[in-house]
């Protein structure tokens, strides 16, 4: 998707006033007691985004299947298989939901071979790891792992931040054992099957050495510095309302199931009804709300919204009629920023000359719904 300067100019304007507020010192990286590896772990599948039939779909992917792209009518495949109705967008991308650049391009290996691994590189990296000699015993673990593994990928560039950016547009024929990049130091940190990078500082097995400037994800330097998802972004600027549900969301997860859910979906529909959250929380009906219940709300709002059943005008005058707007449009209005995210999660669609008196309809139609099913979140 290719912008003007203007629009450009537009977007990064934006984008200065959304990240404006106060961020939280959360990390969805590591949250808890679980931790998210997507970065480093490209065989770890996201929530899918579920393909437009004119119909409910109903037939869900099989386990180990590559994820539906977009293409999809805003339907996503979410924790625990919910099935969540609304349209991401990002304001310099075309709307789509990403870790980075490649992770749900390919088949998903599952939990229990990625924890064997986990379990084998553990154990030989505590075999050869010397304290003394961390930089030389990285190495040799390193090419030891990848030869265990059968790991056959080599990146374009293997130094510097452009490796991650080559390395991370991999190609769909890439799919066999051993060609895909992936980072050996990702294991069992400890005896406890905690997940993540073993020459971390304040692993357990590194005894506090930070060797991951060493030998780390496809040999460059910096490697945690370098990475990071649109979904770990957006997370810091969830609201507390948000925050109480993404809790109950995650409460539970192994690192494996808080890996492909957390960075996936989850962030991006608690930022796209963020707004509406807030009310809730405030009316006291959001402190046992559970996302199955919550979706459930969100998705009929979705489904009976008025405001994308606007058409364009027919009157016919010497003067130009009214155009729609489009997402970036409804992004720069001036309104409170979570209600313009609302409006685009919900696929609005709007003339023009009509924002001002849809507005107003607009939140009619929240309020009647929110009245209408408070007694269902008591």
């Amino acid at each position: 998707m290719f912008h003007s300067v203007e629009q450009e100019k537009r977007i990064f304007e934006e984008l200065e006033i959304m990240r404006s507020g106060k961020a939280s010192d959360r990390s969805l990286c590591h949250y808890g007691n679980v931790s998210c590896v997507r970065c480093c772990l490209p065989h770890i599948g996201g929530d899918a985004c579920l393909a437009d039939s004119g119909a409910e779909k109903t037939d869900l992917p099989a386990e180990g299947s590559p994820p539906n792209r977009p293409g999809s009518s805003n339907r996503y495949l979410g924790p625990h298989d919910i099935v969540m109705k609304f349209k991401n967008f990002n304001p310099l991308k075309d709307p789509q939901i990403e870790a980075s650049q490649y992770e749900d391009c390919f088949a998903d290996v599952g939990r229990t071979e990625m924890e064997r691994r986990f379990s084998d590189r553990r154990k030989l990296f505590l075999e050869m790891y010397d304290r003394e000699r961390p930089v030389q015993s990285l190495r040799h673990y390193m090419k030891a792992a990848q030869r265990n593994e059968g790991y056959k990928y080599q990146p374009p560039a293997s130094a510097g931040p452009a490796s991650m950016f080559i390395g991370g547009a991999v190609s769909r024929e890439r799919s066999q054992k051993g060609e895909l990049p992936e980072c050996q130091l990702l294991g069992f940190v400890d005896g406890n099957g905690s997940v993540g990078c073993m020459a971390h500082p304040r692993a357990e097995t590194s005894r506090g050495y930070d060797g991951r400037d060493r030998v780390g994800f496809f040999h460059h330097t910096g490697c945690c510095e370098s990475v990071g998802c649109e979904a770990s972004r957006e997370f810091q600027f969830l609201s507390s309302s948000a925050m109480k549900i993404f809790d109950r969301a995650v409460d539970g997860m192994s690192w494996y199931e808080y890996s492909r859910h957390a960075t996936s979906v989850l962030v991006y529909y608690l930022r796209g009804f963020d707004c509406l959250l807030q009310k809730l929380d405030a009316r006291g009906l959001l402190e046992t709300l559970t996302l199955e219940q919550l979706v459930a709300f969100t998705n009929s709002l979705y489904d009976g919204w008025p405001l994308r059943r606007s058409g364009r005008s027919t009157h016919h005058s010497p003067i130009p009629a009214s155009v729609p707007m489009n997402a970036l449009d409804i992004l720069l209005t001036d309104i409170p920023l979570a209600e313009r995210i609302m409006y685009i999660a919900l696929d609005t669609l709007v003339l023009q000359d009509q924002f001002a008196a849809r507005l107003l309809q607009a939140r009619d139609h929240v309020e009647s719904r929110m009245e209408k099913s408070s007694c269902l979140f008591l």
